[in-house]
């Protein structure tokens, strides 16, 4: 199936030019319009599922629409500021995960849509896009494929049309 075959091109990063290491690459994942098209219907009907069951916790600031990175700062400026005031003992912890997309599990994810009462077909539909899924590379004489089994595509992702390459930020 096309839809579910993902082409890896590798994107050297600005100053990385010279480096052995693998990590100087971003890679870039390029997918037919027709499994773009279905990836955002199917993010689109599971993001309406979540919202309006009010399953989304509200202290989600990551890819949540109508939120960004500033809002995300104010509420911890706003509860740094009451608990000086209050005066309380604050401690705030933050990490990064590295790799977290490349990690993502697919059973955990289908999961929790059955945990969050997902509709059958909705599931369904994300269970059949998890599977036989395949990304390959391709380099001058070789060409390397490889099943997908956990992951998320990079949130660059190039769509082909008519023989042309446009990127689209998620």
């Amino acid at each position: 199936m096309r839809w579910k075959r993902i082409k890896l091109v590798p994107i050297t990063k600005p100053g990385k030019d010279n480096s052995e290491d693998v990590t100087k690459f971003c890679p870039i994942s390029l997918i037919n319009i027709g499994g773009k098209v279905l990836e955002k219907l199917l993010i689109n009907r599971i993001n309406h599922h979540v919202f309006s069951h009010n399953y989304m916790n509200k202290y989600q600031y990551g890819f949540t629409s109508q939120k960004s990175t500033t809002d995300a700062a104010m509420t911890v400026k706003n509860v740094v500021t009451d608990g000086l005031t209050a005066g309380d003992v604050l401690v705030i912890v933050s990490f990064d995960v590295k790799g977290a997309f490349d990690a993502a599990w697919w059973p955990a994810i289908l999961k929790g849509l059955r945990a969050y009462e997902c509709p059958n077909n909705l599931f369904n539909l994300a269970r059949s896009y998890f599977t036989q899924r395949s990304a390959y590379l391709t380099n001058n004489n070789y060409r390397i494929q490889r099943e997908v089994r956990k992951g998320c595509p990079n949130d660059r992702v190039a769509v082909r049309v008519s023989g042309t390459y446009s990127i689209i930020k998620n």
